[in-house]
């Protein structure tokens, strides 16, 4: 793994070897997750004996994954033996209010790890990860009763992703100018309700698919959120001046992109908005997460892929809609308002 050197010292063989390993670094990372090693170290360092035997784990085991940890800067080692919390493990706790344990957990869940084992037949074939892993898109496979825990999963990580960019988002953006905002793919309402809460005046639609509404938690998203089960490629609320659409657009094909943002063109108010939330790919080859998400998007998805602003203007022009500003947030995304052409 990292040597003390920095990377652009290590030898060609290094750097090689580094990044064909990354996957281990990944592993490990999730695994101490699923332990709650990360919740353990909450109230301050703890010993090897005392972190084994609260987790449940093997000593010596657990031990070599948290030096390679250590190596990393993922966990703190203050004295030989004796484990900390860094700023990043913190963002794995079950109880941190931007945690991303779900988030990594569901990377390495069979929904995720068994699609980009596929990648070398998914290029080959220009066919997705996902159809070569399980024969099917992966919502139908999700949506089977024997993989309920991997839809349950992916919910959670969903969420998990949420509970940071939601809040990049809301402090980006100035949401108080709408009465109504409608949540497109809203998954159970933590963005629609983070938003919410910077427009006191405005009222809420959480639109999804029924069995992901009914998920839901109604005390939760309060009295000032509707909401309605409904098939985004069919139909979506009527009459709302701010349409959300936070990472759906990544999902789909142009194709079916259009399917979507031509529903909302026809039923939003005249001078309504459509919010994209999503990456924006940078046009010069530099090292940017979004390259990694579209990978992603490459595996997982049937014609899903992160886009450029170009790509974003050809897509919303073809909707008739007009991108008219792009708000960077202090997250991986950045916030795309459109009007009607």
């Amino acid at each position: 793994m990292m040597t003390e050197r920095s990377r652009l010292e290590l030898t060609p063989y290094e750097r090689l070897m580094h990044v064909v390993f990354g996957y281990i670094l990944t592993r490990c990372v999730t695994a101490i997750a699923e332990l709650g090693v990360p919740d353990l170290l909450a109230d301050g360092p703890q010993s090897i004996d005392r972190l084994a035997k609260e987790a449940g784990a093997n000593r010596d085991f657990l031990n070599r994954v948290m030096r390679l940890l250590v190596a990393e800067g993922i966990i703190d080692e203050p004295s030989p033996g004796t484990f900390a919390q860094t700023s990043v493990s913190a963002l794995l706790r079950r109880n941190h209010p931007e945690t991303m344990r779900e988030l990594a957990v569901m990377f390495t869940s069979q929904s995720h790890w068994k699609t980009i084992a596929q990648l070398p037949d998914a290029i080959r074939s220009g066919q997705s990860g996902v159809s070569h892993a399980f024969g099917m898109e992966l919502w139908d496979w999700l949506q089977r009763p024997e993989n309920k825990g991997e839809w349950d999963q992916l919910n959670t990580g969903m969420t998990s992703f949420s509970s940071g960019t939601s809040r990049a988002v809301a402090q980006s953006y100035d949401f108080s100018r709408y009465a109504r905002i409608v949540d497109v793919g809203g998954g159970h309402g933590f963005l629609l309700r983070t938003v919410l809460s910077k427009a006191p005046s405005a009222r809420g639609v959480l639109c999804d698919l029924p069995g992901v509404i009914a998920g839901a938690n109604r005390d939760e998203l309060g009295d000032r959120i509707e909401c309605v089960g409904a098939d985004f490629f069919e139909r979506v609320p009527e009459d709302g001046d701010c349409y959300m659409l936070k990472h759906i657009i990544h999902d789909w094909d142009d194709a079916r992109c259009r399917k979507v943002l031509d529903n909302i063109a026809r039923v939003m108010a005249p001078d309504g908005r459509v919010l994209i939330i999503d990456m924006v790919m940078p046009d010069e080859r530099v090292s940017d997460l979004s390259y990694l998400l579209d990978i992603t998007m490459l595996v997982q998805t049937i014609g899903g892929r992160e886009r450029t602003k170009q790509e974003f203007d050809d897509l919303l022009a073809s909707a008739g809609l007009k991108l008219e500003a792009i708000y960077p947030t202090p997250s991986p995304v950045s916030v795309m308002e459109a009007s009607k052409a």
